[in-house]
């Protein structure tokens, strides 16, 4: 199917009418067509060229497919900025302003500029094709309000993921669901701070299970994020980290709440298991940066959220025991893997990490964003251990992937992690009556 053959190119373009035309593009062969026609001939440096130009124009050519997505692109891309959030964009902090060229044109300039080490073969380009195409997802993702459902449009997005990642493309592993593509097209720099309690309240009208899947991953997301703030960036001073992470505490908030909810349907249901472990072990993620941000001192931008906070500090009163215990199951070991030892001062930033080192090792990623911030992925053993020293090694290798004044970007220091969880509780013991 051609795009450029789509009915509805103009302003009434919904999600929905994007998640048709990305079917047709991901469910089958057409990644490979693609490919094979931008590599036509025997130069490789010009195929790597004119990929480049088709994700700058958002045209792409098959075998006999024309796939046009600039028209739906540009509209579904408007409203977005007008909601906030620049998602296709990266904030350039030296200018103060999003850059010209969408994230993964720079991804691909980067990836050409990163010197002879860089492994210049097909299976390159399929990767930086399918981050491509997760960026247009995220972008999906992100107006699925607009259509009919947005439940039924952010699962229609969680089965695009699995085709993205599927045996069509390169097989590299980015995220698992449409929940994690939110986040993740947030998780960079956004000037107004307004947006993010617009996009929760958003979420508020998701049904449960969409609800706790954002929650998840963005209590993990926003725990690692102001940890690392915590000690790179701030100087261990709490009243500057709470200063300048205005909009990430009601976010913060509102997935604490809605994760201690769940706990506490649990808890009373007598549920065990993985699911119950992936809840508490995200519940103390999102914590340990700042405890006593909700059950002691509470920052200036949660004032207004006065009966959110009320009720998940009696949440945490009411469980205050059974946390207790569950939590310190979830002090980070030197020998085991933990999310909590996992710092990160943006999302983007440890993907760009990830599709590198794949790139440089020559293999697709078969661990996703996800298996870093979440519990349930225990099995995968010593791999995400591997995995976060890996990126953690990358982040450092060179001065241009360090962040101001040289601080690295990415981190795993499980002495870190385990300072955080032992103020945590205790935190918990001090400040929670009972």
């Amino acid at each position: 199917m051609s795009a450029s053959e789509h009915p509805r190119l103009s302003t009434d373009v919904t999600s929905d009418d994007f998640c048709l035309v990305l079917e047709s593009i991901l469910e089958g062969s057409a990644r490979r067509q693609i490919l094979d026609r931008v590599l036509r001939g025997e130069d490789f440096e010009v195929g790597v060229k004119r990929l480049r130009s088709s994700m700058q124009t958002h045209v792409f050519r098959a075998s006999s497919d024309v796939f046009s997505l600039a028209g739906m692109i540009e509209e579904l891309d408007k409203r977005t900025r007008e909601d906030g959030f620049h998602v296709l964009q990266a904030w350039d902090f030296g200018t103060h302003r999003f850059s010209e060229e969408n994230v993964p044109t720079l991804m691909m300039d980067f990836w050409m500029k990163t010197g002879p080490e860089v492994r210049r073969e097909r299976y390159s380009l399929a990767i930086l094709l399918d981050y491509y195409f997760l960026h247009v997802l995220a972008l999906c993702a992100m107006r699925a309000w607009d259509g009919r459902d947005a439940d039924t449009t952010l699962d229609r997005v969680t089965k695009l993921v699995e085709h993205l990642q599927g045996p069509q493309g390169s097989g590299h592993q980015f995220v698992q669901n449409a929940e994690t593509l939110l986040v993740l097209a947030v998780s960079h720099f956004h000037p107004e701070g307004q947006a993010y309690d617009r996009l929760v309240e958003k979420v508020r009208s998701l049904n449960s299970r969409h609800q706790l899947n954002f929650a998840l991953i963005g209590a993990a997301v926003l725990g690692s994020h102001l940890r690392w703030g915590f000690s790179v960036m701030y100087g261990r001073d709490l009243g500057r980290m709470r200063d300048d992470n205005t909009a990430d505490y009601p976010w913060l908030l509102d997935a604490l709440l809605t994760l201690t909810h769940e706990y506490a349907r649990m808890n009373e249901a007598g549920i065990e298991g993985r699911e119950r472990e992936n809840v508490v072990n995200a519940i103390l993620n999102g914590l340990t940066p700042d405890p006593w941000a909700f059950i002691d001192t509470r920052p200036e931008s949660l004032v207004e959220c006065e009966v959110e906070y009320s009720e998940l500090y009696e949440l945490f009163i009411r469980y205050k025991e059974e946390l207790l215990v569950e939590f310190e199951s979830y002090r980070p070991e030197r020998d085991t893997y933990s999310p909590i030892s996992f710092h990160t001062n943006f999302l983007p930033n440890t993907l760009v990490a990830m599709v590198m080192t794949a790139l440089l090792e020559g293999s697709a990623q078969e661990l996703c964003l996800n298996a870093l911030f979440l519990s349930d992925w225990d099995e995968m053993g010593d791999a995400r251990a591997n995995l976060a020293r890996t990126l953690m090694y990358y982040a450092n290798a060179s001065p241009d992937r360090l962040g101001e004044h040289g601080a690295a970007l990415i981190i795993y220091d499980v002495g870190t992690g385990i300072s955080h969880v032992s103020l945590t509780l205790s935190a918990f013991r001090k400040y929670l009556p009972g």
